[in-house]
């Protein structure tokens, strides 16, 4: 018999042969079943935190909507509701939240930031930086404002399965509710902002005055710039 017709017979052999070793397959069994547990416990605990991240955000946004045409937010305002996300999300990880007023710009054709603050170390948004996420903000006509809300959690997997640490970030348009945009306070003793247009159709985040006839109606005529 050729070697060759040897071992297709030996592997034919092999292929029909039933026996086994209950512990050796056992343990061989083991090592996935356990690989597979943790795995899914690692891809849970990351999709429960980026639901907890989701959750907080459209909540901090709600409340943002919800701010009267008589108010205005301030840094304290915003770091504060970074405690709150602390605290909504329960991450002993470093977090972040950023405020953004955006608007839409006709003569220039794009959005637009009229004020942006972030808390901790984090930068605000500028018109530049805002421009690739133009996609996710909904279609404004001139004048219209939206409140972006943006959260930052770091989070550290629980076990190395291929899943890497990263940012779990949102992104959250919304409009104000009560009035026609959501006003900043620099707290530098200077006139709280309002939303007015100046003769450029741009975002003044100082005076109630302008050369163009448009002001936010919810500006007093007694105000002064």
């Amino acid at each position: 018999m050729s070697l060759l017709s040897r071992l297709r017979l030996r592997g034919q052999e092999f292929a029909t042969d039933t026996r086994g070793s209950v512990p050796i397959e056992g343990l061989i069994a083991s090592v996935w079943l356990i690989w597979w547990f943790v795995a899914s416990i690692q891809f849970f605990d990351a999709f429960r935190q980026k639901n907890l991240n989701l959750k907080a955000a459209y909540t901090i946004a709600d409340m943002v909507s919800r701010v009267q045409q008589d108010d205005a937010v301030d840094a304290a305002y915003i770091e504060g509701l970074n405690r709150l996300f602390d605290y909504m999300t329960v991450s002993p990880e470093p977090t972040w939240v950023r405020l953004s007023s955006v608007i839409w710009d006709d003569k220039d054709e794009r959005y637009e930031i009229a004020w942006s603050h972030a808390s901790g170390k984090t930068p605000a948004q500028t018109t530049g930086s805002i421009q690739p996420q133009v996609t996710r903000i909904p279609v404004m006509p001139q004048g219209e404002a939206v409140i972006i809300v943006e959260t930052g959690m770091a989070y550290e997997p629980i076990f190395d399965v291929g899943l890497a640490s990263q940012w779990l970030t949102t992104f959250v348009p919304t409009s104000p509710r009560f009035t026609s945009c959501v006003k900043y306070d620099p707290d530098d003793g200077t006139t709280v902002p309002a939303c007015v247009y100046d003769g450029d159709r741009m975002m003044e985040l100082n005076g109630d005055g302008n050369d163009d006839g448009t002001r936010d109606p919810s500006i007093d005529s007694d105000v002064s710039g």
